[in-house]
């Protein structure tokens, strides 16, 4: 549009900012920021105020687009606390807390969050607009670097009004303010406050302001599921986008209202009348549901172009499935439908594993493409579940923490068990805490066993479902909901009694 050089769109870049590599020279020019950027640029010009003579040589000039991810500072946030809870290292938590707080300190302040009560991403790029558009005649235009992904699922844009990240972030509040509860409680680990900002309650307070206020606008009303974003354009974009949902019951983001939508939608009894798959079909892969329900040709980063010549299913994004997500399928259904639901969506899926075992794994039983096909190692296709699919490995976790209802808590755990009707008793041994490992058991009249694999230096605390649990033998004491476990060697075990009716 400009086609001459102007001293108004002159960006200065000090030499002082480049990073050295080898004999080069790096610098990142950010000219995104300059007022008069319109996003095309033609022709460079470089000039620098060297006092002399100089040469200049340069060695390339290329783009790059911002790859960042929203998610980054609350999954470390939360992941940060999940290994403090597990290993109670006060340590850790000494010299990882400020790098915790000063990552949710970004977070919230970069995404305006206390002002726009969401996830509101402003880098360039990751507005939650597609990366091309399409003309009334059918015809597509690009538009590199727009469309990024900020995810996971990173062929997707997600961004500006982003409901994943706010889920994700209303997570990590939670998690963060029970970390800075322990440390307010504990002065004896001599770890400082956090800043006014950070402290346990104002965290806690944000979390359920996400809740109440992103809860609402990501919700559609029409199909009574949360949609993916509301990008920059103030549309919102919805294709039945399962994990998300999944995974916002698994969070407590959901509303018990909410909630029971949504699985309503998923498990086939309220079927949406513009969705590409419905009812039974949602289950096409046996292992879980479909990621996505509705066919999606038109919302992708810019670098995938082409979605409709590939077919619905074919990719784990549309119509495809990932097995590490049906660990959330399963514990949403536990939270929501009750535990003889979840056994039953669990049993299926072990039908499916059995006869994935007896053809030989899953690249034999998925060889001929007839039953779908797998993406990974570098081919892609429909289904997620080995090689890079590591969170393959989530689903066997629903025992652990679904059925059994074992939460870490930085000193021991709360158990609070769920089983199935026709189950008599769940064990899962070897369960490392603290310094500790332990077998746990939960029988159906609602006592508990632990067995001591190796003891710790100090006791463990085990959270209980209410007051008035009794000792039927080993070594612990119980205080209101809660018992003291002081295993001194291996082998020693606790059995535990719940109240009498």
């Amino acid at each position: 549009d400009e086609p001459h050089f102007s001293p108004q769109r002159r960006i200065e870049f000090p030499r002082e900012a480049a990073r050295t590599v080898g004999p080069l020279s790096l610098l990142a020019v950010p000219t995104y920021r300059h007022p008069r950027w319109k996003g095309t640029i033609t022709r460079l010009r470089i000039g620098w105020n060297n006092p002399a003579p100089a040469s200049l040589n340069i060695a390339a000039i290329y783009t790059a687009i911002d790859s960042r991810h929203p998610i980054t500072g609350p999954l470390f946030v939360r992941g940060s606390c999940d290994y403090f809870h597990w290993t109670g290292e006060v340590d850790f938590l000494r010299e990882n807390l400020p790098r915790m707080r000063r990552a949710l300190a970004y977070t919230l302040r970069e995404f305006d969050v206390e002002r726009q009560g969401c996830v509101l991403v402003p880098w360039v790029g990751h507005d939650g607009r597609a990366g091309f558009t399409i003309d009334a005649q059918g015809h597509k235009r690009l538009l590199p670097g727009h469309g990024v992904g900020n995810n996971y699922w990173d062929l997707l844009p997600f961004g500006h009004r982003d409901c994943l990240a706010t889920i994700y972030l209303f997570d990590a509040l939670r998690h963060m303010a029970d970390v800075e509860r322990q440390v307010a409680n504990h002065t004896e680990w001599h770890i400082g406050p956090p800043p006014s900002s950070l402290r346990a309650e104002k965290l806690s307070t944000l979390a359920e302001r996400l809740r109440r206020q992103a809860g609402r606008t990501f919700w559609n009303r029409e199909t009574r599921r949360f949609v993916a974003c509301i990008d920059a354009d103030g549309r919102s974009h919805d294709y039945g986008f399962t994990f998300l949902n999944l995974e916002a019951i698994h969070y407590d983001f959901a509303t018990a209202t909410q909630a029971r939508h949504i699985l309503d939608w998923i498990t086939g009894r309220r079927p949406i009348p513009d969705d590409t798959s419905q009812g039974a079909d949602i289950y096409h892969w046996r292992f879980g549901p479909r990621s996505t329900t509705r066919r999606n040709v038109d919302w992708y980063v810019w670098v995938w172009s082409q979605p409709e010549t590939i077919p619905w299913g074919g990719q784990v994004q549309d119509g495809g499935a990932v097995l590490g997500f049906s660990y959330f399928d399963l514990m949403a259904r536990l939270k929501v439908l009750g535990p003889d639901n979840a056994w039953n969506r669990l049993r299926e899926l072990l039908d499916w594993f059995a006869a994935v075992e007896q053809a030989g794994g899953y690249r034999n039983y998925y060889a001929n493409g007839r039953r779908g096909t797998l993406q990974g190692g570098g081919t892609a296709g429909g289904l997620g579940l080995d090689h890079e699919f590591f969170e393959s490995v989530l689903v066997p976790q629903v025992m652990l923490y679904g059925f059994l209802g074992v939460r870490p808590r930085g000193d021991g755990l709360d158990i609070r068990p769920r089983l199935p009707s026709d189950w008599p008793e769940l064990t899962v041994t070897r369960v490392h805490v603290c310094d500790q490992a332990i077998d746990i058991t939960a029988r159906a009249d609602g006592s508990l066993r632990l067995v001591c694999r190796r003891a710790g230096r100090a006791p463990l605390r085990i959270g209980l479902s209410s007051v008035g649990w009794k000792v039927s033998s080993g070594p612990a004491t119980i205080v209101d909901d809660s018992a003291t476990v002081r295993f001194t060697a291996g082998g020693q075990s606790v059995e535990l009694a719940p109240p009498s009716n």
